[in-house]
C-alpha cells in the first residue's frame, strides 16, 4: 500500500510535469508559426522556417553533443543499468524543444519519457544518498513506475502506461531488489492513474487539452464492411513506406558523416525537404495531436487525393526526420497519418468514415510499432466501443504484416532493424 501511494504521488507529479512541458512546446510552436509567420507573411514560409530550423538543430546538436533518445533507447538503458541520466537539466530540454518548435513531424513521447525518467532517477538517487534503506523503501521499483506514468500522461490514457510498464516488467534490470510481477503491475497501475489524474487536474484548471481527440461511433451496414480490405491494403503500403524511408534516410545520414558538416547538413536537408512538401501539404508538419482534431472538423471539405497524399507523405517524412537529426517519437505522427489516409479512403469510396479511420489508423500504428497490445492501449480511448473488434483485428494484422529486408537500399543492409519486438 505504501509503494502504491508513493507511485500514485509520483504519477501525479509526472502528469503535471508532462502537462507543463507539452504546453511550453505548444507555446513555442505558436510563437514561430502563428505570431511570427502571420506578421512576416513571407512566401514559402514553411520551406524557410524548416530549413532554418534544421540549421539551428544541427548546430545545437554539434555544440551540445546531445540528442533526444527514442523510447527503446531510454527503456533499454534503464533496464540495462538500473538508471537513466541526461546531460544536466537545461540542455536536454532545449534539445527536446527545438525540433518541435520548428515544425518537425515527430512526436514528443520519446523526449518526454527520457526527461521524466532521468528526473525520477535523480530523485531516487537523492533518496538513497540521504540514507534511507532500499530494503525498506524500494525506490528502484517506484522509479521504474515513472515510465508507466509518463506514457499515461502523454497519451492521456492510463491503459497505455500500464501496458507499456507490464510489457517491460518481464525484462531483468540492475535493481538491487526485484518485486513480484503482480506487485509491479499494481505500482504501474497506481502511477498511470496518478499521471492521468495530474493531466485532468491541470486541464481543468488551465483549460488546455492533452492527448488525442475522441472520434464518433461507427455506423456501417454489412455490405460496407468490405471496405475494410482497402484500409488494410493502404495501411500496409504506408507501413512499407515508413520502414523503407527510415532505412533510406538513415543510409543518407551515414553518408554525410558524423563531423561538423554532416551533423549540420543532415537536419538542414531534412528540413528543406519537409518544408517543400509542407508548402503543398501543410498537415505533414508538427506531431499531429492538434492537427488530428482539426482534420476531424475539416476533412469533408478536402479532396480525397489531398488527404491520401498527406497520410502517405507524413508516413515517409516522420522516419526521415528521425533518421536525419530531427529526433523525437513516431506515435503521434503515425496516428495522424492513419487518420488522414482513413478520411481519404472515406472521401474516395463513400464508406463510413469512422470505420475507415479506425481500421487504417490501428493497422498502420501496429505496423510501425509491431506491438498490437500497446497499439490498442493507446487508441482505445480515441475510438468508441463498437469499433473495438475492428481495432483488434486491424492491430493483429498490422503487427503481423511482413516487412522485407530493404537490402536493395544503398547501405540499408547494415542498418539496425526497427521492426524488432524489443521496441515499444
Amino acid at each position: 500500500m505504501a509503494f502504491a501511494l508513493l507511485s500514485l504521488a509520483l504519477g501525479l507529479l509526472v502528469g503535471s510535469a508532462v502537462f507543463l512541458v507539452m504546453n511550453l512546446s505548444e507555446w513555442l510552436t505558436r510563437l514561430i508559426w502563428e505570431s511570427l509567420g502571420s506578421r512576416l507573411s513571407i512566401p514559402l514560409f514553411p520551406l524557410i522556417t524548416c530549413t532554418l530550423g534544421g540549421a539551428v538543430i544541427g548546430v545545437w546538436t554539434y555544440v551540445s553533443n546531445d540528442r533526444v533518445k527514442s523510447l527503446e533507447e531510454v527503456l533499454g538503458e534503464f533496464k540495462r543499468t538500473g538508471s537513466y541520466k541526461t546531460q544536466g537539466a537545461i540542455r536536454p530540454v532545449v534539445t527536446f524543444l527545438l525540433p518541435l518548435a520548428f515544425g518537425g513531424s515527430i512526436g514528443f513521447e520519446a523526449g518526454l519519457t527520457g526527461l521524466i525518467t532521468a528526473g525520477c532517477c535523480w530523485v531516487r538517487d537523492r533518496i538513497k544518498r540521504a540514507g534511507l534503506s532500499v530494503a525498506r523503501l524500494h525506490v528502484d521499483e517506484v522509479a521504474d513506475a515513472s515510465i508507466a506514468a509518463c506514457v499515461s500522461a502523454i497519451f492521456a490514457t492510463p491503459l497505455a502506461g500500464i501496458v507499456a510498464g507490464v510489457e517491460d516488467a518481464s525484462k531483468p534490470n540492475a535493481s538491487d531488489y526485484t518485486m513480484r510481477r503482480g506487485a509491479k503491475v499494481a505500482l504501474y497501475t497506481a502511477a498511470a492513474f496518478g499521471a492521468f489524474g495530474g493531466i485532468l487536474l491541470f486541464t481543468r484548471i488551465f483549460g488546455s487539452s492533452s492527448g488525442l481527440p475522441r472520434f464518433d461511433s461507427i455506423a456501417v451496414g454489412d455490405i460496407r464492411l468490405l471496405w475494410v480490405i482497402p484500409c488494410i491494403v493502404a495501411a500496409y503500403a504506408m507501413t512499407l513506406l515508413h520502414h523503407a524511408s527510415r532505412r533510406f534516410f538513415a543510409s543518407a545520414a551515414r553518408r554525410l558523416g558524423t563531423g561538423a558538416v554532416g551533423t549540420v547538413a543532415a537536419p538542414v536537408a531534412a528540413g528543406a525537404l519537409m518544408g517543400t512538401v509542407a508548402t503543398f501539404l501543410p498537415y505533414v508538419l508538427f506531431p499531429g495531436e492538434a492537427q488530428t482534431a482539426e482534420l476531424m472538423r475539416e476533412w469533408s471539405g478536402c479532396p480525397a487525393i489531398v488527404l491520401l497524399a498527406t497520410g502517405f507523405a507524413k508516413a515517409a517524412i516522420t522516419p526521415m526526420c528521425l533518421s536525419m537529426g530531427w529526433m523525437g517519437g513516431d506515435f503521434f505522427p503515425s496516428i495522424f497519418s492513419g487518420v488522414a489516409a482513413g478520411y481519404g479512403l472515406a472521401a474516395l469510396t463513400g464508406a463510413d468514415p469512422m470505420l475507415m479511420v479506425t481500421v487504417t489508423t490501428t493497422a498502420f500504428l501496429a505496423g510501425v510499432t509491431r506491438k498490437p497490445l500497446l497499439t490498442l492501449a493507446i487508441l482505445i480511448l480515441c475510438f468508441p466501443a463498437n469499433g473495438l473488434i475492428w481495432m483488434g483485428v486491424a492491430a493483429v494484422i498490422g503487427a503481423a504484416m511482413p516487412l522485407p529486408s530493404f537490402s536493395s537500399l544503398d547501405g540499408a543492409a547494415d542498418a539496425p532493424s526497427i521492426a524488432s519486438d524489443e521496441g515499444v
